[in-house]
């Protein structure tokens, strides 16, 4: 089960120098990408975005760039919907479950065991596979990307947790994909009562003090839940700058007296079927909403931020309802999530205008996330595709998004065993966090597997722009990321269907292969800049690859082995490497 943590407030850690070689290219040229601190600009607050154009004008590039922030990965089929439907009406599509249903993790788990799998085989891995696998191609693509963006700041993590926490974490990841289109306060409060939280952040059996002292309320979720779930920890404008006092320093959001504060908020609640006399026994399997024992509540007035005080006895549901009201109604939320969902789909950098345009949508609508990320994909700073010498905007790709874009990109297949488990034994997939530092639901804390203030600090010492994602790439994560994706790719890319049971998703490489044998080394070039990058990919590059096809050929390398170094150079390439 997790350990019981403490966390406080932090600054992100320096990275280390970068030194020379492949990764230094990539970083410099992430460095550049990723743009500066005020985006494309720190202008004055620029209006909402003209009406997205008709679906009939949309190329096959821009629709394949839109679904490279707004899914896990173009396929030709999906590029073919949104130029048939539109941004807007395939967004309708995506978010309404009578025409998409959710995908859901808790049922596989508890499919697979009744199809045989002996509870003492199934592992987290079973859990995590399947989730990549489910990205990689189920239907519901925006509903599971909004998902895994909502983990990355609600943050539960089986970095410590058994084999019976097995479904309570799935059921944490399906609880969030539920909730991915409904409002933020409800999120908040799903993701408050869920048991994965509350033991993950220690707050599920939560006591009041008792009058010797020798207890007093945990203060985990109580901090976390102001600095990272909600408010962050110094006030912001609508445009995420910080509010200065006179002295033109920032103002903290809240002090030590507020944790307290909130810590005596998040009493009185433990497991679903508890009685009073079982409070807070350790229940590894429960995954059913916290329930409210007053008995064990604080019933004492607390004075939380901005003035509020929460005076409702030992009822600990209205105590909470309030708490939640105060942290959704704040001016600070608005802000502080819409710019990490930014951060997640579209650009580490975006500009003032850019949080502050989505920030409305926020506040207009109650905090009504679907509509947020619909402002989000519509705005015109997502829509418009930079210049080829802008250098001012972007975000690294994630690690585990570029598995799922490769597997959607080129139609990987799979057959499971009987059961219908999916444990994939190619490199590390068992636990991808050993080999490209990042795997679902599995970060080394509460702080995510980086933060959305990690900078690159500059050449001359100073900090840097944005790029949250690189705190994980070093020479290391280079080294094994690329030895993981060979693996995925060398080993697991044909012309045939897989067989029963193998160690990997296939890839299906016909499409290539065939253009390979045609000789045709241009059209394998827009092959991959199509759906890697969105159409995005320089001249210059695109001459690379193809040059470095003609010498394979040249060479006699034959077409399939040929294919197969195109899609490992362009994963490993600098183009690659930040997401436009």
């Amino acid at each position: 089960m997790f350990s019981n943590r403490t966390f406080v407030a932090r600054e992100s850690a320096p990275a280390a120098p970068v030194r020379g070689g492949i990764l230094a290219g990539i970083l410099g040229f992430a460095l550049a990408a990723c743009g500066g601190g005020g985006g494309r600009g720190a202008a004055p607050i620029t209006p909402p975005p003209t009406t997205p154009p008709p679906a009939a004008t949309i190329s096959e590039a821009e629709a394949a760039r839109f679904l490279i922030q707004a899914s896990f990965g173009p396929t030709r089929a999906e590029i073919a919907r949104v130029r048939e439907l539109g941004y807007s009406r395939w967004l309708d599509e995506q978010m309404d479950p009578a025409r998409t249903p959710p995908t859901l993790v808790l049922p596989h788990i508890q499919q697979i065991l009744a199809n045989g799998l002996a509870e003492t085989d199934l592992t987290q891995a079973h859990r995590r596979n399947a989730w990549l696998w489910f990205a990689a191609n189920n239907r519901d693509q925006l509903r599971m990307r909004m998902a895994f963006a909502l983990s990355e700041i609600f943050v539960v993590s089986d970095f410590e947790s058994g084999r019976a926490q097995i479904p309570r974490v799935a059921d944490y990841q399906d609880t969030l994909a539920r909730n991915a289109f409904g409002s933020y306060r409800s999120v908040l409060k799903a993701v408050t009562l869920h048991p994965a939280m509350g033991v993950y952040l220690s707050h599920a059996g939560n006591r009041k003090a008792s009058a010797d002292g020798k207890i007093v309320p945990d203060e985990n979720y109580g901090r976390e839940v102001m600095q990272l779930f909600s408010i962050g920890l110094v006030e912001r404008n609508q445009d995420f700058s910080p509010v200065l006092d006179g002295s033109g320093q920032t103002v903290p959001t809240y002090d030590s007296a507020v944790v307290a504060a909130m810590s005596r908020v998040f009493t009185g609640w433990t497991y679903a079927g508890q009685t009073d006399a079982n409070y807070g026994r350790v229940d590894g399997r429960s995954y059913a909403p916290m329930e409210c024992h007053p008995a064990y509540h604080d019933d004492q007035p607390k004075a939380i931020f901005r003035g509020i005080v929460i005076a409702n006895g030992n009822d600990c549901a209205a105590t909470l309802e309030r708490a939640l009201d105060a942290l959704s109604q704040h001016p600070n939320t608005a802000p502080f999530i819409s710019r990490q969902l930014i951060q997640r789909f579209v650009t580490s950098n975006p500009s003032p205008g850019y949080i502050q345009r989505v920030g409305q949508a926020w506040s207009t609508s109650g905090g009504d996330l679907g509509r947020v990320l619909r402002a989000i994909l519509l705005d015109g700073e997502a829509r418009t595709a930079p210049a080829a010498g802008d250098a001012t905007f972007g975000k690294p790709r994630e690690p585990l998004l570029r598995i799922a874009h490769l597997w959607r990109a080129y139609e990987a297949r799979y057959v499971p065993p009987a059961s219908g488990a999916l444990r994939f034994r190619a490199g590390s997939t068992a636990d991808l966090a050993l080999s490209i530092a990042q795997d679902s639901q599995r970060a080394p804390s509460v702080f995510n597997f980086f933060e959305p203030d990690y900078r690159i600090p500059a050449s001359d010492g100073s900090q840097g722009v944005y790029a949250p994602e690189l705190q994980i790439v070093n020479e290391s994560t280079f080294t094994t990321g690329h030895n993981q994706s060979d693996a995925l790719l060398w080993n697991y890319a044909s012309t045939s269907a897989p067989a029963a049971n193998t160690n990997a998703p296939v890839l299906d490489i016909t499409r290539l292969v065939q253009l390979a044998e045609a000789g045709d080394d241009a059209a394998m070039v827009q092959d991959v800049n199509l759906l890697l990058h969105g159409g995005s990919l320089p001249a210059a590059s695109a001459a690379t690859l193809t040059r470095m096809l003609g010498s394979l050929r040249a060479q006699g390398r034959g077409a399939s082995e040929r294919a197969r170094s195109l899609l490992l150079v362009a994963l490993l390439s600098p183009d690659y490497a930040v997401q436009r």
